[in-house]
């Protein structure tokens, strides 16, 4: 138990080191590409063009959009046919008890009262 709470502060030590590496790395090599050898900053090394989803238009990025939307649309409906399914099996199994008639059903008094000590 000992060694496995170690060995998660060591994983936890290398992924926070990582990371702190890398955005020192990422901080240099910035630094390096956009201020001059005189500590001026280089307008004309900074890189200003749009951003790739900018560039592919509002058109492409919406029929993403609405595809995915209508994909997670369907899924949604058939967990909603699927639980209403299990629901009425289970409305069939557990009786007319459940839903206030006089069928025994698996919830009836007697035979709750017979599993209690």
């Amino acid at each position: 138990m000992e060694q496995a709470a170690r060995l998660q502060m060591v994983i936890m030590f290398m992924i926070s080191a990582s990371s702190a590496l890398s955005c020192i790395a990422a901080t240099f090599f910035t630094l390096y590409e956009c201020v001059d050898s005189e500590h001026r900053i280089r307008g004309d090394r900074i890189y200003t063009r749009p951003h790739g989803l900018h560039r592919l238009g509002g058109e492409t990025v919406r029929a993403v959009f609405s595809t995915v939307w209508s994909m997670v649309d369907s899924v949604r409906r058939a967990w909603i046919v699927a639980v209403k399914r299990m629901l009425r099996e289970k409305e069939m199994v557990v009786g007319s008890n459940i839903n206030g008639g006089s069928g025994p059903g698996i919830y009836s008094p007697s035979e709750r009262s017979r599993l209690l000590p």
